[in-house]
């Protein structure tokens, strides 16, 4: 049997690897991640690497990877940026989300002929987007007009992700155990009930206590057992863990921005701490995991639900963001623009599809599938991206 030290070095390694690549091509990290993990699952690699001990074992780090990635989501939400262009940000995040969702669920369900759970859960997994900020950043355009656009849709976009993972993640509980609407009326009560708590005194007590020693490691630990706290009241609660670590995010930005001014956020020793070990440890590994997960050979076999799926995510967010670009009196050029730097897939989305895999509400061809779609509209959409925008600055955009 190989050592489980041994294949977390080798996913790592990999991943890693193949990572830089596509940074080297201007290209989202996440591309060689999960593409690490289809490498080691594919033939002798997985049955040299993956027995069922090791694959317990990259599980449960995977799922730590997930929970981290959702607090940091959290920590990352910035509820000022919705005062900016508030009313483009809400049209273009309904527009970007309810139609590749609509289109989704009705073409799975009328023309693939899955049922509902299964076409409602490929519909939410084509709505979720991403931000091209390493995109914008290496253009140098985070300050832009365009860029500007992005980050501050991105914040509208996080609520309604998290809205729609919190649907999911309920619903998803609610089959495995006898949850009825009251009962869940109920948990979310109590958790809301918590989180004022913690808001009021818990989260900034647990602060001020861990930062009397002015340490870094102090304060990484205050904010972990904070994480660990919400993920584990929600998980019983019933609105699951990752739920529970998007709130410990959001409950430590917003204490820390009330206690004290903050000129550089990214630089505050929370974030550090939590991204560094979060993003070049945890969640790499969920990445390769959902690889190792994926079966290639599915690929051919179920090659016209791919092509569906990704022509189904780009014209629904491009097409989606365009509309209502337009609609608030903006140039279809500019929507278009602004929709392929929304487009990639590559994180909550993969997410979803691993619930609901785990739960059985959709089948392994079907997740494959998910992921594959994740990787062409995560590779494409960054260039076509930089091609517009780069076009876009010629012509003396801003």
């Amino acid at each position: 049997m190989v050592s489980s030290l041994w294949v977390i070095f080798v996913s790592l390694a990999l991943a890693f690897l193949l990572s830089s690549f596509f940074k080297r091509m201007g290209l989202p990290r996440v591309l060689g991640q999960l593409l690490a993990g289809i490498i080691l699952g594919v033939g002798i690699l997985r049955t040299y690497l993956f027995d069922a001990q090791n694959m317990e074992v990259l599980s449960f780090l995977a799922d730590l990877g997930i929970i981290l990635l959702f607090f940091y989501a959290g920590l990352e939400t910035n509820f000022k940026n919705f005062s900016k262009k508030i009313r483009r940000s809400v049209l273009v995040s309904l527009f970007n989300t309810l139609l590749p969702l609509l289109i989704g669920f009705l073409v799975m369900r009328w023309v693939f002929h899955f049922d509902i759970l299964a076409s409602i859960v490929v519909g939410i997994s084509l709505s979720v987007s991403a931000l091209s900020v390493s995109v914008l950043e290496e253009l140098k355009m985070l300050k832009s007009k365009i860029g500007n656009s992005i980050i501050t849709i991105g914040a509208v976009d996080d609520v309604i992700e998290l809205l729609l993972v919190t649907l999911v993640v309920s619903f998803l509980h609610g089959l495995s155990v006898d949850l009825t609407i009251p009962k869940m009326l109920m948990e979310i009560g109590l958790l809301s009930i918590v989180i004022i708590i913690a808001r009021l005194w818990l989260v900034p007590f647990t602060l001020k206590f861990v930062d009397r020693e002015k340490s870094s490691t102090s304060r990484f630990l205050g904010s972990l057992l904070i994480i660990l706290l919400f993920a584990s009241l929600s998980e019983v609660l019933g609105i699951g863990s990752l739920i529970g670590a998007m709130i410990a995010g959001i409950l430590i930005r917003q204490t820390i921005f009330h206690e004290v001014t903050i000129p550089n956020w990214e630089q505050h020793d929370i974030v550090k701490s939590i991204h560094i070990i979060a993003f070049g440890f945890l969640i790499p590994l969920f990445f390769v995991w959902v690889g190792v997960n994926v079966d290639v050979t599915h690929f051919f076999q179920n090659l016209n639900l791919i092509l569906a799926l990704t022509l189904i995510a780009i014209i629904g967010t491009v097409g989606g963001t365009a509309l209502a670009v337009m609609l608030d009196k903006g140039t279809w050029r500019e929507g278009v623009l602004l929709g392929w730097g929304l487009n990639p897939k590559g994180d909550v989305e993969l997410v979803i599809a691993v619930l609901a895999l785990k739960s059985s509400l959709i089948t392994l061809p079907i997740f494959s599938s998910l992921v594959i779609m994740s990787l062409l509209t995560t590779f494409v959409s960054p260039i076509m991206f930089k091609r517009l925008l780069l076009k876009y600055h010629i012509k003396g955009g801003s």
